[in-house]
């Protein structure tokens, strides 16, 4: 099955896409070629993009401590298993007071960075990064995978309390959503009420149907168009009945 997930405010939207940026990162990062570590540093660049206009520690920070304060009022409920409860509560505890000790704003000393700046500036023209053009990239792309690796974990250090955060806020909101089997005729589902609480809708379709979900939401009316695909090429609205699995995630 594959998985889409459609945000439905500004805030999960930009906590998607870090989570994805992150994942690029370390992916890139533990290989040894010095064109896997061009291609992490980029997406370490679009992190940096991503968040220019956000606050991402304050808004997580108040996403964690909200779902903090909901699990806290489990406590005396006997149908929850309270050693996860308790487990799920230390973990956010850990990530609360790990953004709290954090300095400055997100990535903030990277926007500082001299260096990684002007290397930012000339990736973004096309083939800006070539050796003609910097040298000094060059030679740190030539340098033993070691030193690379040692450097850029250097860079990334002072992210990681906010990376740790992102994915437990992200799994927690995942795992709280309640899940519906449902059928799309002719390739279009339509809801009325999606609920002011929603903050996050997933919906997943078996890979065998060959078809992408077009997803139009708010809080008063849920809207999905299944359009065939050929190879990346949307052709049009399914024309047959598509079993798929729809999440509200609200927590």
């Amino acid at each position: 099955m594959i998985l889409y997930d459609f945000p439905l405010s500004e805030q999960v939207r930009v906590f998607l896409r870090l989570t994805t940026l992150f994942r690029h990162v370390f992916h890139f990062l533990q290989r040894d070629d010095p064109l896997d570590h061009h291609a992490a540093l980029l997406s370490l660049f679009e992190i940096v993009d991503a968040t220019a206009r956000a606050d991402v520690k304050s808004d997580l920070l108040q996403g964690l401590e909200r779902q903090r304060g909901i699990l806290s009022s489990l406590r005396r409920n006997p149908d929850v298993d309270a050693g996860t409860l308790d487990k799920t509560l230390r973990d956010l505890d850990e990530a609360i007071e790990s953004l709290h000790a954090s300095k400055g704003k997100f990535a903030e000393y990277l926007r500082n960075h001299e260096g990684l700046m002007a290397i930012k500036q000339r990736a973004n023209l096309p083939g800006g990064v070539c050796d003609f053009d910097m040298p000094t990239y060059h030679y740190w792309l030539s340098l033993p995978v070691e030193v690379r690796r040692s450097h850029f974990s250097a860079w990334v250090a002072p992210l990681l309390s906010t990376q740790t955060a992102l994915e437990l806020h992200i799994r927690l909101m995942l795992e709280s959503g309640k899940s519906f089997h449902l059928e799309a005729r002719n390739g279009l589902y339509q809801q009325n009420k999606v609920g002011a609480d929603a903050r996050l809708l997933r919906v997943g379709v078996e890979e065998k149907f060959q078809c992408v979900p077009e997803i139009s939401a708010n809080k008063y009316q849920l809207n999905i168009r299944f359009l065939e695909m050929d190879e990346t090429t949307r052709t049009g609205v399914v024309s047959t009945l598509v079993p798929f699995e729809l999440v509200f995630c609200s927590f």
